[in-house]
């Protein structure tokens, strides 16, 4: 069993890796660029063989690169749909966990044993993916023309909100508020008055932040809060809640652009969390899938999840 832990810790690294780097050359994998093309579906990255968006940390390595075009798929499946990969493309690497047995090095567990889910292991691992626009031969959709207004736009954020039945206390009429905060003791988020932001964008991807942190109230995932600015916890938390937010974002459709949080300065900061832990990135994305998921009414059931632990949602489990 040596070598599958060793696998998976150097994927743990090789993620982090790989997001220190964007970090460093200043692109914010939580914070998608929205002026990029729109296509029929959504706006998260999906297998374009099989139709399923990519969940949690698939989603910011994907994010990251540079193709306009959400539709990734294997060279294989590339094959499979009559196209081919370009001679001399380079391909990007995801992560998914893959069932494991206890002493089974094999991976492919039996199934009378699959029954029994105690005896599980997940492995985390990696596989490869290349865009649409590194291939030739396929059958493309065309992109879709944005046609929502600013104001149609602010109904759809307002619909995500209103429609999340065990949504926290949302306070926004104290005109002299200064600050954006979750208090978990009154399950409430406070904002500033609305006047006081300078457009539509920025106030929403304020509020789903500050909506993400109420997901991790003891009556909903019970997620553990830093007691301070700059503690292990209290970094873990705001990446979740950056990471969900900008789900959220662009779920809604709503354009953000970098504010004075994205400065080197916080690049640094969060550069220099991820170095101290190479699994703090793909954890905080699985977290902020869950809490996005939550708010969209979009949580796994039982049956859906077939037992598996909740780090399976970490990655895509389909190729």
């Amino acid at each position: 069993m040596q070598k599958p832990n060793s696998d998976r810790l150097n994927t743990y690294q090789t993620v982090t890796d790989r997001i220190i780097a964007n970090l460093e050359r200043g692109v914010i994998p939580w914070e998608k660029p929205w002026k990029s093309p729109k296509f029929a579906g959504g706006v998260f990255p999906r297998n374009f063989h099989t139709g399923k968006p990519y969940r949690g940390i698939n989603i910011m390595l994907l994010w990251g690169s540079e193709y306009s075009s959400p539709f990734w798929l294997t060279f294989k499946q590339a094959q499979e749909l009559g196209g081919t990969v370009r001679k001399g493309e380079r391909s990007e690497r995801i992560v998914f966990y893959k069932p494991m047995l206890k002493g089974d090095e094999t991976g492919q567990p039996t199934e009378e044993k699959v029954s029994d889910s105690k005896r599980l292991l997940f492995m985390l691992t990696s596989y490869s993916v290349f865009n649409v626009e590194q291939c030739d031969g396929l059958n493309v959709p065309l992109i879709e023309e944005p046609a929502l207004t600013e104001a149609e736009l602010d109904v759809s954020c307002e619909a995500m909100v209103s429609n999340w039945a065990g949504r926290p206390t949302i306070r926004t009429e104290i005109r002299s508020e200064s600050r954006a905060y979750y208090r978990p003791s009154t399950d409430s988020v406070h904002l500033p008055a609305r006047f006081r932001f300078v457009g539509g964008a920025h106030y929403y991807k304020t509020l789903f932040h500050e909506l993400i942190h109420s997901t991790g109230h003891e009556s909903r995932l019970a997620r553990a809060f830093g007691e301070r600015f700059g503690d292990e916890l209290y970094s873990k938390e705001e990446l979740i809640a950056e990471t969900g937010a900008a789900f959220l974002s662009a779920i809604a459709g709503i354009e953000t652009e970098h504010t004075e949080q994205n400065t080197t300065a916080y690049l640094q900061h969060w550069i220099a969390a991820l170095r101290q832990d190479n699994r703090m990135v793909i954890q905080a994305a699985a977290a902020a899938q869950k809490a996005v998921d939550m708010i969209t009414g979009q949580m796994l059931t039982k049956e859906d999840d077939d037992g598996q632990s909740d780090a399976l949602r970490l990655g895509s489990r389909q190729a």
